[in-house]
């Protein structure tokens, strides 16, 4: 399961002391299984070491609300109790404030670095050079962490490396990034089919079929009209 195999990566960073590391492992975690307590818990608690206190409140909080276990919402409790404390110590900080991590501005550097990582993602994937794909794509979102296109291609990388729950994780947060974009609609459909959820893939294909996002293409709308067919 992507989540479980995250959180065991996010768990060795946090040991390590890389933190921002460690929070956007436990960060895929929760976009691939959004009610799961201990992907956010532990996404609470490397928020905290970073300084991003209101976020790591609300994991927190979301946490306590999906369990049942008492000792897991006193745990929680506490936590928000010294993070509410830390809070009010640091004033107006983009952290303080709830920003996540990567949301506030990135330096013109960082920002070029990332394009750079995402344009050699895209060849590498033109290539069907899939893992190396990866691999500049990951630190494409790690240097610029709102950057969807990054997102999706990370997505394709993973369709291509035959890892569709990841593959679906990443194209699920495109779409949150920029809910109108077309091109994280087709390759969740094609996550999904591969997955068996023929049902929700058919919905996407129809979906981006019909869609006029400035991303669609006409070759790939009409291949997902006839995929949508094939799926009814």
């Amino acid at each position: 399961m992507l989540a479980a195999t995250r959180i065991r990566d996010g768990d060795a960073l946090m040991r390590e002391r890389r933190y921002r590391e460690a929070a956007f492992a436990f960060l895929d975690a929760e976009h691939a299984a959004p009610e799961h307590v201990e992907a956010r818990f532990k996404l609470g608690n490397a928020l905290a070491v970073l300084g991003y206190y209101g976020r790591a409140i609300d994991e927190w909080e979301q946490a306590s609300r999906l369990t049942q276990d008492a000792a897991i919402r006193q745990s929680a409790q506490d936590n928000i109790t010294r993070a509410r404390a830390k809070q009010a110590e640091s004033g107006t900080s983009p952290q303080a404030m709830g920003q996540p991590p990567g949301s506030g501005p990135v330096a013109d550097t960082t920002r070029a670095q990332a394009r750079r990582a995402y344009e050699q993602g895209v060849q590498h994937i033109s290539q069907r050079a899939y893992a190396a794909a990866l691999q500049t794509l990951t630190q494409a979102v790690q240097q610029e962490p709102l950057l969807t296109v990054a997102y999706t291609a990370r997505g394709s990388a993973n369709i291509g490396l035959r890892r569709y729950a990841e593959a679906a994780a990443d194209y699920q947060f495109a779409l949150k990034l920029e809910p109108d974009s077309a091109s994280p609609l087709y390759g969740l459909a094609e996550a999904y089919r591969a997955l068996g959820r023929n049902l929700e893939a058919r919905d996407l294909y129809t979906r981006y079929a019909k869609s006029s996002a400035a991303d669609v293409r006409p070759e790939l709308q009409a291949e997902s009209r006839q995929k949508a067919e094939r799926l009814r």
